[in-house]
């Protein structure tokens, strides 16, 4: 039997991060600039940058220090 790449919990967080970039950056990239020449390269490059740093920071950053933290307070209590 073949082994999923992500598993659900993890797909489904990928997923509302997906959507909740692609809406900010729409909505930042139209406040911003309008609906200009280049729009669908500066939403690409807004979305991407997003994406990226709220999806290292939900999934790798904050359950990182959440693990630093229970171990040391395993540790010294």
């Amino acid at each position: 039997m073949r082994k999923a790449f992500l598993k659900p919990p993890v797909k489904r967080k990928l997923l509302v991060i997906f959507l909740l970039c692609f809406l900010t950056a729409t909505a930042l990239q139209l406040y911003t600039f309008g609906f200009a020449d280049n729009f669908f390269i500066n939403w690409l490059r807004m979305f991407v940058v997003l994406f990226v740093l709220v999806a290292g920071t939900v999934l790798a950053i904050v359950p990182g220090v959440n693990y630093l933290v229970n171990k040391s307070s395993a540790l010294l209590g």
